[in-house]
């Protein structure tokens, strides 16, 4: 990996899945506001370690994946996050929804995050039968020796 291409800022995938649960929480919170149950500085000590290794999880990621353009790829990524998961992304991703839902003290975005999940999940799959038919062997045995999410 050179370093000429160890960050491709376009690798950073904003998952629409996510900004449309996240937005539509965030408005039903402003529109019909219901709180946490408990203190918010639980909500922050708890949310924002989440935020930032979903952050972390996310940087981590875009390095790995520096020498490929994740929209049109390649070649399979194969190091970094992606030797545990096939998606390291939405799983940052989801760190960074629960942790925002939890600093922000707000009911709303986590009733959605099930919607938000099941969406993403939609995605996968279609993204999955993409890579299979791109890169046939190759990963249909990535499938097998990594997992799709933990």
């Amino acid at each position: 990996m050179g370093t000429t291409s160890a960050w491709r800022w376009g690798n950073i995938p904003l998952p629409e899945t996510y900004l449309i649960g996240l937005a539509a929480g965030i408005v039903l919170q402003v529109i019909a506001s219901w709180r946490l149950a408990w203190p918010a500085w639980i909500g922050h000590a708890c949310g924002w370690p989440l935020i930032l290794a979903g952050l972390w999880l996310v940087a981590w990621g875009v390095r790995a994946a520096a020498d490929v353009q994740i929209e049109r790829p390649n070649q399979l990524v194969l190091g970094g996050p992606y030797a545990f998961s096939r998606n390291p992304m939405y799983l940052a991703w989801t760190l960074v929804y629960v942790g925002i839902a939890l600093a922000a003290n707000a009911v709303w975005p986590l009733l959605l995050l099930p919607v938000v999940l099941l969406a993403t999940h939609v995605v996968v799959l279609r993204e999955e039968r993409s890579l299979e038919r791109q890169f046939g062997t190759a990963y249909r045995r990535y499938k097998i020796s990594v997992r799709r999410y933990l």
